[in-house]
């Protein structure tokens, strides 16, 4: 899944930023889609995704580290770096304690590989000025066909045996993250490829691996208990 106007020697997105983009829209200064709790919520996430999907931590039920280390972005390793310190963690606890910055550093991270382009805005009566982000020029952000694509294509991960090509996967765990937030239904995606969409998911989630989709129904599950619910 990639943005439209992509350049192609541009590093690929990964799920935390593929939710990220999705979580908000705006064409000259980027706005959430949904309350700031469920874009941190998703954002930690999906960077627990991209661990689990480069095998990197397991779940069993607690959060311990799998692999070599040799994670493809700095964050990642960041991220790993701190599993490793503190292993043995749930899920929820990793959730909570990534929330608290997750969105600072997956727009960081964006704005890094020249998807998000910091711009001044004024910081009015206190003078001086403030921090915003947009889309970059080269950048066409559009989450509604991504996932329009995902929901009405040609099912690749058809059957029922387990999804393991670790790409569909990806796609897979942004879109039930979407859902799982919110995020989803401000997209408003026609309904056709909104019904496609669910039915999918459904068939798809419990086809993905177990760590993805307790990292799922954790996402689902702090997001219940917290009582959030998406803008209107």
């Amino acid at each position: 899944m990639t943005v439209s106007g992509q350049e192609a020697a541009r590093i690929p997105l990964r799920v935390a930023d593929l939710f990220f983009l999705a979580a908000h829209t705006g064409e000259q200064r980027l706005s959430s889609r949904v309350d700031s709790a469920l874009v941190a919520l998703g954002c930690a996430g999906g960077l627990l995704a991209e661990l689990i999907l480069e095998e990197e931590i397991t779940v069993t039920p607690s959060v311990r580290p799998a692999g070599k280390g040799r994670c493809p972005d700095f964050l990642s390793w960041v991220i790993l770096r701190e599993i490793r310190l503190e292993t043995g963690h749930d899920l929820r606890t990793w959730l909570e304690y990534l929330g608290q910055t997750a969105a600072e550093k997956v727009r960081a991270r964006l704005t890094i590989t020249d998807v998000l382009q910091e711009v001044p805005v004024s910081a009015g009566w206190r003078g001086g000025t403030a921090a915003a982000w947009r889309f970059a020029e080269s950048t066409a952000s559009a989450p509604e066909a991504d996932l329009e694509t995902l929901f009405t294509s040609a099912d690749t991960a058809t059957g029922s045996g387990m999804i393991t090509v670790p790409a569909r996967l990806a796609e897979i765990t942004f879109a039930l993250l979407a859902r799982e937030t919110g995020v989803l239904r401000q997209l408003r995606l026609p309904k056709h490829v909104a019904r496609q969409g669910e039915y999918r998911m459904e068939s798809w989630e419990p086809r993905i691996p177990g760590p993805l989709r307790t990292l799922v129904s954790e996402v689902a599950a702090a997001r219940g208990q917290s009582a959030i619910t998406p803008r209107h």
